[in-house]
Order: C-alpha cells, then structure tokens, then sequence
C-alpha cells in the first residue's frame, strides 16, 4: 500500500538527516579535524543532494521508461503494475522535492536541482537511453539495483531514527514502503526484458551500464564536490582544495566503498548478474561484487 510523509512543521536544523556513515565526507581523514557544527551542515547538505539524486533517477530515467513499457505488449498483469509503479515514483519525487524546498528555500526556489548539475548534452543521452527501454535495458538492470541501495539506506535512516531529523526519517519510511514491491517489479521486468535482447544489445548494454555506473553512482563528482563548495561558501575557514582531493581519493577507501554496493546490500542484482556471463566484466567497475566461480 502507498504510503506518504508527513508534511509540515519545523524542520529540526540541530540534528542529522542522514546517518554519518552514508556521507561521503565522514570516511575522509580531513573530517575527523572539522568542528561539530561543520559536520551537521555537511550531512545536511549532503541529505538535501541525497534528495535530489532519488528524485533525480526517478523522475528522469525510470518514469520514462516505465511510459515507455506502457506502450509495449506487456505481459499479462505487468501493464497493471507498471501502472502503480508510475503514480509512486511521480508521488515520490513530490516528496522528495518538498522536503527539499522545505528546508532550503533558496536553493530550491527557482530549480528542483541545487547540486545536480547535468548539461543539454548529458540531458539528451540520459532521455534517449531511457525512453528506448527494448534497446536499451540497462535502464531495468539501474533501477533494481539502486531501489535495492535505496532499501538498505532507508533501512539504516530506520535504525537511526531516534538520532535523525524526524522529517527525514518519515519520508525514508514512506520510501521503503514502496521500495519493497518496486524491487519485485523491476526483477519481473528484467525476466521479460533481458531475454527479448539479442547478443549485440546485451553487449552493448553491459557495457553502458558499467559505464554509467562509474561515471554517475560511485564516487563523488559534480554533485557531490558541489556539496562541499557550498559548505565551504557557509564555513569560509574550510580548504576546499582539500575537501576536493580527499574526496577524490575514496576509490581506494574500503570502507566508503562498502557503503556503495555489495552483496549484503544488493543481493538480487549481484545474484542476477552472476546469472548472466556477460556481467563478468562488472566487478570492474562496482565495490563489492566478485562472481562466485565454480569449483
């Protein structure tokens, strides 16, 4: 059953959005030498482009191609479903957008994308990719796996909720609420999909979907180095060279990477791409993932 966050009320600017250890920063060692107040506007800031990646995701690549789907000859029940899957993302992104302008008007007040950045070029890929979901399912493939991190990352705002700002914590919950039955959609749409894909597509797809995962879902790049430009524009004292190359260096952090993708944390992708050889090349590119060989 859908379910909503709760709107109004102050939002309490004295705690968390997010746990720590879900923020990039926190696995730096420039971190553990900045102040208290320092480390709530980060993980502040960086709950607010948390928000807007979700919204982002959802809004841009999965509701287009779950538009796109509801054109095809769908499997019996798949089009019903397609159906409520549309109406909670376009619910989810309301959610996600509103607390944001809750608590930051003037990021908010004449774009719903503060640190997200993406130019005309990137735009068009991004909706010719995915709005051709028979050409291009890698789009499926995304979706599972980052509604299965969203899980795991509402999940911990859950188990952190005494610690949390209440808002926040409620709209998780609203998330995994749907998340659940989202992820069983998107395993069915990948058994009708993958299968109808000819050799050259699957190629060409896990190829593209290696790509845009290390290019959009792993380190911080664009959106997350803004995150720290903008704590650094509220705390001037702050070397934002530093803050930039420490970020930079979290691809050999194995604990940050932990917190990325693994096989406690997406098990029925990782499971789906030992299933398909032609995945054996992602363990390039996601942290976490090694295929299981035969003895």
């Amino acid at each position: 059953m859908s379910t909503s966050a709760p709107k109004g009320g102050q939002v309490d600017f004295t705690r968390r959005f997010l746990p720590e250890s879900f923020t990039p920063l926190f696995h730096t060692n420039v971190y553990r030498g900045l102040q208290e107040p320092v480390r709530l506007r980060y993980n502040q800031l960086h709950a607010l482009y948390f928000n807007e990646q979700v919204a982002y995701f959802e809004q841009e690549m999965l509701s287009p191609m779950l538009r796109a789907l509801q054109k095809s000859p769908l499997p019996p029940g798949l089009t019903a479903k397609l159906d409520v899957f549309l109406d909670d993302e376009q619910r989810h992104t309301a959610m996600f957008h509103e607390l944001n302008q809750r608590c930051a008007p003037e990021f908010y007040a004449n774009s719903a994308y503060k640190f997200i950045r993406v130019n005309s070029w990137g735009q068009a890929l991004i909706a010719g990719i995915s709005s051709r979901p028979n050409l291009f399912p890698l789009i499926a493939w995304l979706t599972l796996l980052q509604e299965e991190r969203a899980l795991f990352y509402s999940k911990g705002c859950l188990e952190e909720a005494a610690e949390l700002e209440p808002h926040f914590v409620a709209t998780h919950r609203a998330h995994l609420a749907d998340e659940v039955g989202h992820v069983r959609v998107d395993e069915e749409l990948l058994d009708w999909l993958w299968p109808r894909a000819n050799r050259m597509i699957r190629f060409l797809n896990t190829r593209m979907l290696c790509w845009m995962i290390g290019e959009f879902f792993l380190l911080p790049k664009r959106g997350g180095l803004c995150v720290v430009d903008q704590l650094a524009q509220e705390f001037s004292a702050l070397d934002v060279g530093r803050l930039h190359r420490e970020l930079n260096d979290l691809g050999t952090n194995a604990a940050y990477l932990s917190t990325l993708y693994s096989r406690e944390m997406t098990p029925r992708s990782f499971a789906r791409f030992d299933a398909h050889p032609e995945f054996g090349l992602i363990s390039r590119t996601l942290p976490g993932y090694a295929t299981p060989r035969s003895t």
